[in-house]
């Protein structure tokens, strides 16, 4: 695995700490590829991997002495629209703090949150400019390495971690799943635009993710494999209107989020729910109202950054109707949108409303198989976070961040000539 050449201009950096330095970025490149393995052994792990690359990066750069650049770059990225725009949100969730009635526990969800979204911002202004087509394969043979892994260990029970007096329940590897699938579009868009028989590879990556998916117990998984084919298919024939139809789309997901517990109750059938029972979705659909009645009670401010687990316990929830209080004991609304209108009310939505508009313009001003790319993996964050997941939880944020450095890795090599044989 090569490193580019790293020499500051007019000045030669002593041979020992470029070597050093190498070392690191070598260090950085390969800890963020070997995640999916991680992620199969340890199903919260994404993490750690994300912040020790990080980590190695920047001590990449002090070994360059490159760190007063590195900070100029990363002032730059936090003074443009989109970086102001994450600032406020990082402000407000800040301030909410102060009506939290568990100031504890919303610190402890903050810094969770923001710890991947700040390694995400350093990997974006380090690791990125000098990650390997070595670093990518190192990607692919982890994943597939990963989902071999889970495969085996659903298909014998477990037995291995049984043996080992470990956690042996399937739905552990609902995290490990979830993380492979966003890791998926960056993988098929690197084979199908800069490897040979690029098609067959994607193809077979995309078999072998659909093999693990049907083996595991993730439901969320399975629809944001459905949304991924949808948008992909909709985004090749018109990228235009997916970027139309994601921006609608979103935007209604976040502006009625207080509601979809009313309006499943009206519009969902028994027959589907019977169908759906293994995904749980008419509880869902009644943690969706018992939450969305905690909103109503506090729609403007929200209740305070990551106090969802303790609901029950607040205030707002005295408020709620009885018959409703049970189901606010879950932990969170298993909906991104409910949990920001929850914790942060109107003016947090206002502000990721705001976020995601700059973030689709940036995507569409991309090279069409990054902007269609781009679009599928949002339509897999979209529907993964509207069904299952807590919207700050570490794991979630870290494999989604890993993801996005990913596909800037594969936007930065898109102007290479592409291989004799390529399928694009």
């Amino acid at each position: 695995m090569s490193i580019p050449e790293t020499k500051s201009a007019g000045v030669s950096i002593p041979g020992v700490r470029q070597r050093v330095a190498d070392g690191l970025w070598r260090a950085a490149m390969v800890v963020l590829a070997a995640m999916p393995v991680g992620m199969a052994v340890a199903h919260r792990s994404s993490p750690l991997f994300l912040v020790l690359s990080a980590l190695f990066s920047l001590s990449a750069i002090v070994a360059e002495e490159k760190f007063r650049p590195f900070l100029r770059k990363v002032f730059a990225v936090l003074a443009s629209p989109l970086g102001l725009a994450v600032l406020t949100f990082l402000g407000w969730g800040l301030i909410s703090i102060g009506w939290s009635e568990f100031k504890l526990a919303s610190l402890r969800a903050f810094g969770e949150f923001w710890l991947s979204i700040a390694a995400v911002l350093i990997l974006s202004q380090t690791l990125v400019r000098r990650m390997t087509h070595g670093a990518l394969w190192l990607l692919a043979g982890a994943f597939v390495t990963a989902c071999g892994l889970i495969v085996f260990e659903l298909a014998t029970g477990l037995a291995f971690r049984r043996s080992l007096g470990a956690k042996a329940y399937g739905f552990i590897f609902n995290r490990s799943v979830l993380t492979l699938l966003v890791l998926t579009p960056p993988l098929v868009v690197w084979f199908l635009g800069h490897i040979r028989y690029g098609r067959a590879l994607s193809l077979g990556l995309v078999v072998i993710l659909s093999a693990t998916v049907l083996q595991s117990e993730s439901q969320a998984a399975m629809l944001g494999l459905i949304a991924a084919g949808l948008v992909l298919l909709i985004a090749w024939l018109s990228s235009c209107f997916a970027w139309g139809l994601m921006a609608g789309s979103l935007a209604v997901t976040l502006l009625i989020a207080p509601l979809i517990g009313p309006i499943g109750n009206s519009l969902l059938p028994a027959s589907l729910h019977e169908a759906m029972a293994a995904g749980h979705s008419r509880e869902r659909v009644d943690l969706w109202t018992s939450f969305g009645a905690a909103v109503r009670e506090q729609p403007f401010l929200g209740s305070g950054f990551g106090v969802s687990p303790h609901m029950p316990e607040t205030a707002v929830a005295t408020k709620v109707p009885v018959d409703l209080r049970k189901m606010l004991s879950i932990g969170h609304p298993h909906n991104f949108a409910l949990q920001i209108w929850t914790e942060l009310g109107a003016v947090g939505i206002t502000i990721v409303l705001g976020i995601i508009t700059l973030v689709l313009r940036a995507v569409a001003r991309q090279a069409q198989s990054i902007t269609v790319t781009s679009l599928t993996l949002i339509a897999i964050a979209g529907t993964v976070a509207s069904v299952g997941q807590g919207a700050w939880q570490g794991w979630w944020g870290a494999s989604l961040g890993t993801a996005v450095i990913w596909m800037l890795v594969i936007n930065r090599i898109q102007p290479e000539i592409r291989p004799q044989g390529s399928s694009m």
